[in-house]
């Protein structure tokens, strides 16, 4: 079940549009296009060498800090303003249309950056590491692998390039990483394949997701944000929060710090295993039925 990895890529990130199924946390503009800063290093990642892992976390972290300075926040919600899950959210979002408007100017700003960071060399670490002695920690990439293991649905790319995610989008304290990685791991299964999809069916597809957003579960659906809401629901339950900050209390300084504080926070390994063990749930309900 492993495919051409783009394609699997942005399938999977289909689930993150405005901050995570839509619950506004981190921008997908934010969450996408560090896992395209992810697939562009993959080959420096491929290695295994923590210091390249520290270095794609700092200049991921660089551009969470361009967008924030550029358009005042990472989080979807307080970047537009909008609730979509209220009706007068969504209806908010699309009129008199400034909202839309701004969301585009946002894509074409994102757009330019990663255009040109995709041709720069990786920083030298903030904090170098000394070579590996004990596991490694990754929020997102150990729910993925977890994923796979238990359902056999995966993309080595998309857990490799995940490494972008921790610490809530490159040590930023946005969305946390585990929940992320659930949601990917689910729209592996159940996102839109953009690539091959004609653009009337992703109207549609958007239409869908966000009425579903509105609607109470009364029975389920195979429809990627009715499944992911409840997702979301049930890990923030859990969790508390939905952004890495909030969950741990702090902002991590380095890799260093995220390792040290991974390798002693048994909550947030906890967290990790329920987030995979929630999408593995929603996968083997739906993985054997069509849409």
């Amino acid at each position: 079940m492993i495919g051409a990895p783009q394609n699997r890529m942005l399938k999977a990130a289909t689930g993150l549009e405005g901050g995570c199924v839509a619950s506004g946390a981190t921008c997908g503009l934010v969450t996408g296009g560090s896992l395209g800063l992810g697939l562009v290093h993959a080959e420096a990642l491929e290695s295994g060498d923590r210091n390249s892992e520290a270095a794609l976390l700092d200049r991921v972290g660089e551009y969470v800090k361009w967008f924030e300075t550029a358009f005042g926040s990472q989080f979807c919600r307080e970047c537009t303003g909008i609730d979509f899950y209220t009706l007068s959210g969504q209806a908010r979002y699309l009129i008199p249309g400034d909202k839309v408007a701004g969301c585009l100017a946002r894509v074409r700003g994102a757009a330019r950056y990663l255009s040109e960071a995709r041709d720069w060399e990786l920083p030298v670490p903030g904090s170098f590491e000394e070579p590996a002695t004990g596991p490694a920690y990754h929020c997102a990439g150990d729910v993925l692998k977890t994923i796979r293991q238990n359902t056999g649905l995966g993309d080595p790319y998309l857990e490799q390039a995940s490494v972008v995610l921790d610490g809530g989008v490159g040590l930023s304290g946005g969305l946390c990483g585990a929940l992320a990685g659930a949601v990917m791991g689910i729209n592996l299964l159940l996102g839109l394949n953009v690539r091959n999809t004609p653009y009337s069916g992703i109207v549609r597809a958007f239409l869908t997701g966000h009425i579903n957003l509105l609607l109470e579960e009364t029975s389920p659906k195979r429809e990627p944000f009715a499944v992911g809401k409840e997702v979301v629901a049930r890990f923030k339950q859990a969790a508390g929060s939905t952004t890495c900050a909030a969950v741990t209390g702090k902002r991590f300084a380095s890799r260093k710090d995220f390792q040290a504080h991974m390798a002693a926070s048994s909550r947030c390994r906890m967290l990790i295993r329920h987030a995979a063990g929630l999408a593995t749930d929603e996968i083997e309900k739906w993985k054997g039925s069509g849409k």
